[in-house]
Protein backbone atom coordinates (compact mmCIF):
# COMPACT_ATOMS: atom_id res chain seq x y z
CA UNK A 1 0.00 0.00 0.00
CA UNK A 2 1.02 3.69 -1.28
CA UNK A 3 0.56 5.87 1.92
CA UNK A 4 1.54 8.90 0.22
CA UNK A 5 1.12 12.22 2.54
CA UNK A 6 -1.24 14.42 1.29
CA UNK A 7 -2.09 18.35 2.80
CA UNK A 8 -5.42 17.86 4.70
CA UNK A 9 -5.38 21.83 3.23
CA UNK A 10 -6.94 19.97 -0.18
CA UNK A 11 -10.61 21.06 -1.15
CA UNK A 12 -12.24 18.23 0.89
CA UNK A 13 -15.87 20.14 1.39
CA UNK A 14 -17.66 17.23 -0.13
CA UNK A 15 -17.78 14.15 1.02
CA UNK A 16 -16.74 12.90 -2.65
CA UNK A 17 -13.28 15.19 -2.04
CA UNK A 18 -13.23 13.69 1.20
CA UNK A 19 -13.09 10.25 -0.93
CA UNK A 20 -10.79 11.54 -3.71
CA UNK A 21 -8.36 12.23 -0.26
CA UNK A 22 -8.16 9.13 1.26
CA UNK A 23 -8.07 7.63 -2.38
CA UNK A 24 -4.62 9.55 -2.85
CA UNK A 25 -3.40 8.50 0.47
CA UNK A 26 -3.75 4.99 0.42
CA UNK A 27 -3.15 4.45 -3.58
CA UNK A 28 -6.34 3.24 -5.30
CA UNK A 29 -9.95 2.46 -4.96
CA UNK A 30 -8.84 -1.05 -5.16
CA UNK A 31 -7.02 -1.30 -2.48
CA UNK A 32 -9.32 0.90 -0.01
CA UNK A 33 -12.22 -1.56 -1.31
CA UNK A 34 -9.42 -4.60 -0.17
CA UNK A 35 -8.94 -3.11 2.85
CA UNK A 36 -12.43 -2.42 4.34
CA UNK A 37 -14.37 -5.28 2.66
CA UNK A 38 -16.27 -3.41 -0.01
CA UNK A 39 -16.87 -3.78 -3.39
CA UNK A 40 -14.70 -1.12 -6.09
CA UNK A 41 -17.97 -0.10 -7.42
CA UNK A 42 -19.49 1.10 -4.75
CA UNK A 43 -16.27 3.12 -3.47
CA UNK A 44 -15.69 4.76 -7.32
CA UNK A 45 -19.65 5.71 -6.71
CA UNK A 46 -18.65 7.71 -3.80
CA UNK A 47 -15.70 9.34 -5.11
CA UNK A 48 -17.51 9.90 -8.30
CA UNK A 49 -20.32 11.62 -5.52
CA UNK A 50 -22.93 9.70 -6.85
CA UNK A 51 -23.51 8.08 -3.88
CA UNK A 52 -23.13 8.14 -0.15
CA UNK A 53 -21.98 5.30 2.12
CA UNK A 54 -24.02 4.44 5.10
CA UNK A 55 -23.35 5.55 8.94
CA UNK A 56 -21.82 1.54 9.21
CA UNK A 57 -19.50 1.71 6.05
CA UNK A 58 -18.18 5.21 7.08
CA UNK A 59 -17.48 3.68 10.45
CA UNK A 60 -15.46 1.02 8.89
CA UNK A 61 -13.94 3.54 6.74
CA UNK A 62 -12.88 5.58 9.47
CA UNK A 63 -11.21 2.64 11.87
CA UNK A 64 -10.09 0.27 8.85
CA UNK A 65 -7.86 3.54 7.58
CA UNK A 66 -6.77 5.27 10.44
CA UNK A 67 -9.17 8.40 10.02
CA UNK A 68 -11.10 10.40 12.12
CA UNK A 69 -14.65 9.92 11.67
CA UNK A 70 -15.90 13.25 11.85
CA UNK A 71 -13.39 14.33 9.29
CA UNK A 72 -15.34 11.96 6.99
CA UNK A 73 -18.30 12.31 7.61
CA UNK A 74 -18.38 16.33 8.02
CA UNK A 75 -14.90 17.53 6.88
CA UNK A 76 -14.46 18.91 10.03
CA UNK A 77 -11.02 19.07 12.05
CA UNK A 78 -8.39 16.90 11.17
CA UNK A 79 -7.70 13.80 9.16
CA UNK A 80 -6.23 11.85 11.39
CA UNK A 81 -7.74 10.42 14.65
CA UNK A 82 -6.94 11.76 18.34
CA UNK A 83 -5.85 8.22 19.34
CA UNK A 84 -3.38 8.17 15.99
CA UNK A 85 -2.41 11.82 17.39
CA UNK A 86 -2.19 10.53 20.99
CA UNK A 87 0.19 7.63 20.29
CA UNK A 88 2.68 10.15 17.86
CA UNK A 89 1.30 8.33 14.76
CA UNK A 90 0.67 10.02 11.37
CA UNK A 91 -1.26 8.58 8.95
CA UNK A 92 1.87 7.45 7.04
CA UNK A 93 2.26 5.44 9.60
CA UNK A 94 -1.07 4.05 9.32
CA UNK A 95 0.73 1.84 6.48
CA UNK A 96 2.73 -0.15 9.12
CA UNK A 97 -0.51 -1.05 11.08
CA UNK A 98 -2.34 -2.01 8.09
CA UNK A 99 0.48 -3.93 7.60
CA UNK A 100 0.37 -5.38 10.59
CA UNK A 101 -2.90 -6.00 10.38
CA UNK A 102 -2.92 -7.76 6.60
CA UNK A 103 -0.23 -9.67 8.55
CA UNK A 104 -2.63 -11.47 10.92
CA UNK A 105 -5.16 -11.39 8.48
CA UNK A 106 -2.59 -13.41 6.03
CA UNK A 107 -1.96 -15.51 8.94
CA UNK A 108 -5.63 -16.80 9.09
CA UNK A 109 -5.58 -17.21 5.24
CA UNK A 110 -2.28 -19.25 5.85
CA UNK A 111 -3.89 -21.43 8.30
CA UNK A 112 -7.42 -21.94 6.45
CA UNK A 113 -5.11 -22.78 3.65
CA UNK A 114 -2.62 -25.13 5.14
CA UNK A 115 -5.61 -26.84 6.59
CA UNK A 116 -5.65 -28.39 3.45
CA UNK A 117 -9.26 -25.78 2.02
CA UNK A 118 -8.62 -23.96 -1.34
CA UNK A 119 -9.47 -20.20 -0.39
CA UNK A 120 -12.85 -19.30 -1.66
CA UNK A 121 -13.04 -15.56 -2.29
CA UNK A 122 -16.56 -15.17 -2.02
CA UNK A 123 -16.89 -17.02 1.21
CA UNK A 124 -14.01 -14.82 2.68
CA UNK A 125 -15.78 -11.84 1.74
CA UNK A 126 -19.35 -13.04 3.12
CA UNK A 127 -17.19 -13.78 6.78
CA UNK A 128 -15.27 -10.53 6.40
CA UNK A 129 -18.74 -8.52 5.98
CA UNK A 130 -20.23 -10.25 8.84
CA UNK A 131 -17.97 -10.13 10.97
CA UNK A 132 -17.47 -6.54 10.75
CA UNK A 133 -20.70 -6.09 10.76
CA UNK A 134 -20.83 -7.88 14.10
CA UNK A 135 -17.88 -6.05 15.41
CA UNK A 136 -19.69 -2.27 14.09
CA UNK A 137 -22.95 -3.22 15.45
CA UNK A 138 -21.33 -4.09 19.01
CA UNK A 139 -19.34 -0.39 18.90
CA UNK A 140 -16.46 -2.77 19.21
CA UNK A 141 -12.74 -0.89 19.06
CA UNK A 142 -11.70 -4.51 17.91
CA UNK A 143 -10.72 -4.56 14.33
CA UNK A 144 -11.28 -7.29 11.63
CA UNK A 145 -7.02 -7.62 12.34
CA UNK A 146 -7.56 -8.16 16.21
CA UNK A 147 -10.31 -11.38 15.52
CA UNK A 148 -8.38 -13.22 12.53
CA UNK A 149 -8.78 -16.31 14.32
CA UNK A 150 -12.58 -15.38 14.79
CA UNK A 151 -12.54 -15.02 10.72
CA UNK A 152 -10.99 -18.24 10.38
CA UNK A 153 -13.80 -19.41 12.40
CA UNK A 154 -16.79 -17.83 10.87
CA UNK A 155 -15.37 -18.86 6.98
CA UNK A 156 -15.68 -22.60 8.72
CA UNK A 157 -19.27 -22.03 9.34
CA UNK A 158 -20.20 -20.52 6.45
CA UNK A 159 -20.28 -23.49 3.30
CA UNK A 160 -19.07 -23.04 -0.12
CA UNK A 161 -20.11 -19.33 -2.15
CA UNK A 162 -20.40 -18.59 1.75
CA UNK A 163 -24.17 -19.73 1.61
CA UNK A 164 -24.23 -22.78 3.59
CA UNK A 165 -24.45 -21.55 7.49
CA UNK A 166 -24.58 -24.29 10.43
CA UNK A 167 -26.82 -22.59 12.73
CA UNK A 168 -25.64 -24.08 15.86
CA UNK A 169 -21.82 -23.20 15.06
CA UNK A 170 -23.21 -19.86 14.18
CA UNK A 171 -25.15 -18.93 17.31
CA UNK A 172 -21.90 -20.53 19.10
CA UNK A 173 -19.69 -18.15 17.50
CA UNK A 174 -21.88 -15.00 18.50
CA UNK A 175 -20.99 -16.13 21.87
CA UNK A 176 -17.36 -16.35 21.08
CA UNK A 177 -17.60 -12.99 20.03
CA UNK A 178 -19.63 -11.25 22.42
CA UNK A 179 -17.22 -12.46 24.98
CA UNK A 180 -14.34 -11.54 23.28
CA UNK A 181 -16.03 -8.07 22.82
CA UNK A 182 -16.94 -7.76 26.33
CA UNK A 183 -13.09 -8.68 27.74
CA UNK A 184 -12.27 -6.31 25.37
CA UNK A 185 -14.35 -3.44 26.81
CA UNK A 186 -13.64 -4.51 30.48
CA UNK A 187 -9.69 -3.80 29.45
CA UNK A 188 -10.35 -0.33 28.36
CA UNK A 189 -12.10 0.26 31.24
Amino acid sequence: MNMQKISTNESSSTFADRIKVLIQRVGSVTEIARMCGFSEGVVRSWRDGNTDPSRARCVTLAKTLGISLVWLVAGEGTIQTTDAMASGEDLPNAEASANRHRSKLRTAADTLHASGMAMDPSRLNTALRILQSELDLAESRLTLADNADMLADLYEILGPGGNDVDAAAMVAFNQRLHERVKRGRQAIA
